[in-house]
């Protein structure tokens, strides 16, 4: 499917060519940097591959990017000596190019620079600062705008947790406003851990161009359109009537949080810059207007938490329509390929099918997913939705494959203590509730067993114990006990 460029700038384009021109030719929309760990190459030092996101603006006169400085900050981003670096790393991959001939020929790649590198126990900031920003970017309060560059970064702490792998954006098209309509856009990520994730603004920054130092805020108001939603990741934009046409910026963190030790805790963080325009518009953007799961006769609103159980497979059938009579609708998801086994098949003119092959592996909690509408009108128009799912344990146990527990867990139902088997000594295991939260980490003893001694404020009910795998061992049932 061929995709039409999402940025659909036209009232906007001569401000923002005629500034950009005028002083260093802006080629930097938007940025966002993951991680994951790798196999190490230094017994007991975690190697991680690190991959840095770029929008770049492929306008004649706007520069290029070749190569990217990743600097890598051990113990603040400002400290020097202390195992800090700093990597020149080659563009290794195109993945998208967007572009539109309506009427002028607008178009940006996305851009991909990966390095593995050992990140031994600390606390790293990993960032990267770009020069050339759009210019004349109305949110910036400094009348200098075009002088402000883009910094974008990533937190992981090693020191708590020496394999994490951090949340990963699901949507690579760059936003837009038009005066009077409302607006759906998403800064949601997936999380392959399970870990806990929490959306929230911050404020843009630029870097200053040396190594080992922080962004710096750019002095700007929030975005005036966008709301973000701290739960999902999901941007809305209310329908707003204004003449103030042009440019803004926008950037989100991602807080990672994992319970260790019986407390929550965050273990890492990733964030997304983006520039996004506001302008006038005819051409009236689509929208979905059902959701069916499981082939049931009833639709459920699109924002109506979808429960699954890891092993399950789930079928969405999605329906969507534009306002304006004629236009033809495509569906696109880049969920897909980021999210093991989710796949999406268009199945009419304005119907889609989301599919998702829960994984028998994956962790209970909660995953968003993301799915597109876009229409063939000038320019283009679309709606992005974000689907919420609460994936659940595999159930039965039964079935689990070798290498899972070898006897039943006893005494069961328990209160201040249980046992079960689960195989080769040191193994990693961990203790869940019904809604896949951590409630416990525990290695397995010297002959394999695992005892869990629960605090006695840890509420009665269902808990698994999964392995390193995130294969599920043994489902343990805590009694109630009223001499607690």
């Amino acid at each position: 499917m061929k995709l039409a460029f999402y940025f659909r700038w036209l009232p906007a384009l001569l401000l923002w060519l005629g500034t950009a021109l005028a002083a260093q030719a802006s080629h930097l929309l938007g940025a966002e940097m993951t991680y994951a760990p790798v196999a190490a190459t230094t017994a007991g030092t975690p190697r991680y591959h690190v991959v840095l996101k770029l929008y770049v603006d492929l306008l004649p006169q706007s520069a290029k990017q070749p190569t990217a400085t990743l600097v890598f900050s051990r113990n603040g981003c400002d400290a020097v000596g202390t195992g800090s670096f700093a990597v020149d790393v080659p563009i290794t991959q195109i993945t998208k190019t967007y572009g539109q001939s309506c009427p002028a020929n607008l178009a940006y790649t996305v851009q991909l620079y990966e390095t593995d590198a050992d990140l031994p126990q600390g606390q790293w900031t990993i960032s990267f600062s770009g020069e050339n920003r759009a210019a004349g970017v109305r949110n910036i309060t400094s009348p200098a705008s075009q002088a402000f560059g883009i910094y974008c970064s990533a937190f992981l702490n090693t020191e708590l947790v020496a394999q994490n792998t951090s949340p990963v954006f699901l949507s690579s098209r760059l936003p837009y406003v038009a005066s009077g309509q409302a607006e759906r856009y998403s800064f949601s990520a997936f999380d392959a851990d399970g870990d806990s994730l929490v959306y929230r603004f911050v404020t843009p920054q630029t870097g200053t161009g040396a190594q080992y130092v922080c962004g710096v805020d750019i002095p700007s108001t929030p975005s005036p359109h966008f709301q973000l939603n701290a739960a999902t990741g999901a941007l809305t934009a209310p329908a707003t009537a204004t003449t103030d046409v042009g440019i803004y910026i926008m950037a989100a963190r991602v807080d990672e949080y994992r319970r260790l030790n019986g407390s929550w805790q965050q273990i890492g963080w990733v964030m997304r810059d983006v520039s996004y325009l506001y302008l006038n518009a005819t051409n009236r953007a689509p929208g979905f207007t059902g959701l069916t799961v499981g082939g049931g006769p009833a639709a459920q609103p699109l924002n109506e938490l979808i429960r699954v159980r890891a092993g399950q497979t789930v079928v969405l059938a999605l329906d969507a329509a534009d306002p304006d009579a004629g236009q033809v609708l495509s569906f696109s998801s880049d969920a897909v390929g980021t999210i093991p086994g989710l796949a999406l098949q268009p199945l009419g003119p304005t119907h889609a099918q989301l599919t998702w092959q829960v994984p028998a592996t994956l962790p209970p909690g909660r995953y968003v997913a993301t799915v597109a509408v876009t229409d063939d009108g000038c320019p283009t128009a679309s709606e992005e939705q974000t689907l919420a799912f609460l994936v659940t344990a595999a159930t039965p146990l039964a079935t689990r494959p070798t290498g899972a527990a070898k006897a039943a867990a006893f005494p069961m139902p328990f209160r201040e203590q249980v046992q079960f088997q689960a195989g080769a000594p040191g193994q990693a295991i961990t203790i869940v509730d019904e809604l896949g939260r951590v409630v416990a980490q525990l290695r397995t003893q010297a002959d394999g067993r695992v005892v869990w001694q629960p605090a006695a404020a840890l509420p009665a009910g269902l808990y698994v114990a999964r392995g390193a795998d995130g294969r599920p061992l043994a489902r343990l049932l805590r009694a109630a006990n009223t001499t607690y």
